[in-house]
């Protein structure tokens, strides 16, 4: 069983990543840096592979929202450009050595477009029905992979993305599956237990973890009333199940990750900041399951993190034999304006931080 379903990532000009190639993935990578030194990018395109034609890929990539701004779609797409290239182009080798090209590409337009159409893409009417056309800013994204070539019309005044088509009957899948979890995952109580709730063996295995959260957990079980459907907690300490949601972010994280492991099985699960919400006295215990159920598993693991005190809690884990020579650190810099990457294995980086006081982060 190999877990490395991908070999390398070479990129040129997605974001800040001008020229940068990560070789000889393992079945664990973990990868730091600075901030903006590209890591969360690094991880967007991986996961777009199962399906790097499809628009609504690349959607769950934009980046609209933060606690400082909030941009349209137009913005957003133009953000996965740098500022000077129009044009970003990368390619994954896989475990066949078969090398994978996408190439993604912007032109800015000006279209006149009918009124009914034109309010069908806002979330209120905002233009009378008296003009027929209007005129609009559009920017066309087009994506290219193998023979195959989308494009796609984005308006500078769109807020709606329902009448964009959602499911490729063609896909063109490099890999799958692939699940993405990121750092606020957790909070908007995302799961996917329903694999690890038909698999007694794994099951019980995750409640055993979850003890380092509540030592009397009994069970975890879905159900639903009359309004929605939710996950319920039963544990020793309670007269009665409780939603999971009425636990701490430490515990619903825990969860999500473990589900997210088994929802990946045969395929690439990336964990971007994977500390967040893991106290430090539960990371071994979590981390560790993590690790090996995806080799287990056939999963390729990738991780990003900025904590010093959980990636030493998972490089200190190649030295159990389970995992002795699967987890790679990958370390990104930009200097000069120039990215680059330097690659230890556990045990070099371990040895580099102990004995010449190394920064890995």
């Amino acid at each position: 069983m190999s877990n490395i379903h991908i070999k390398s990532l070479s990129v040129n000009n997605y974001r800040g990543l001008k020229n940068i190639k990560l070789e000889n993935f393992t079945t664990i990578n973990v990868i730091t840096g600075n901030n903006n030194s590209g890591k969360t990018s690094v991880m967007e395109l991986i996961s777009v592979i199962d399906n790097p034609l499809s628009l609504a890929s690349w959607v769950s990539n934009l980046r609209t929202h933060s606690e400082f701004q909030n941009i349209s779609y137009y913005e957003g797409f133009i953000d996965l450009f740098d500022s000077q290239n129009k044009e970003f182009s990368y390619s994954v080798t896989d475990k066949e050595d078969r090398s994978h090209l996408v190439k993604g590409k912007i032109d800015f337009l000006h279209e006149q477009i009918s009124v009914t159409k034109a309010n069908k893409l806002t979330r209120i009417r905002r233009f009378r029905n008296e003009d027929k056309f209007i005129d609009a800013n559009v920017l066309n994204f087009s994506m290219q992979y193998a023979d195959d070539l989308k494009n796609y019309q984005i308006y500078d005044f769109q807020e709606l993305l329902d009448s964009w088509e959602r499911k490729d009957e063609d896909k063109k899948q490099i890999i799958k599956p692939v699940i993405y979890v990121s750092p606020v995952d957790h909070a908007r109580n995302l799961i996917f237990l329903d694999e690890i709730l038909n698999n007694p063996l794994l099951y019980q295995e995750m409640l055993d973890v979850l003890q380092v959260f509540d030592s009397d957990i009994i069970s975890i079980n879905y159900t639903r009333n009359e309004i929605h459907s939710y996950y319920v907690i039963l544990s020793k300490k309670f007269n009665k199940a409780l939603p999971l949601n009425v636990y701490g972010d430490g515990m619903k994280k825990a969860i999500l990750l473990m589900s997210a492991v088994i929802a990946a099985k045969g395929g690439i699960l990336l964990i971007d900041e994977f500390e967040t919400a893991i106290h430090t006295s539960a990371m071994e215990k979590v981390y560790s399951w993590i690790l090996k159920t995806c080799k287990n598993l056939d999963v390729q693991l990738f991780l990003t993190t900025h904590s010093k005190e959980a990636l030493d809690k998972v490089l200190t884990l190649s030295e159990d034999d389970e995992l002795k020579g699967d987890i790679s650190l990958y370390t990104l810099f930009n200097i000069d304006d120039k990215n680059v990457v330097r690659k230890f294995d556990a045990e070099r980086a371990l040895e580099a931080e102990k004995k010449f006081g190394q920064e890995l982060r």
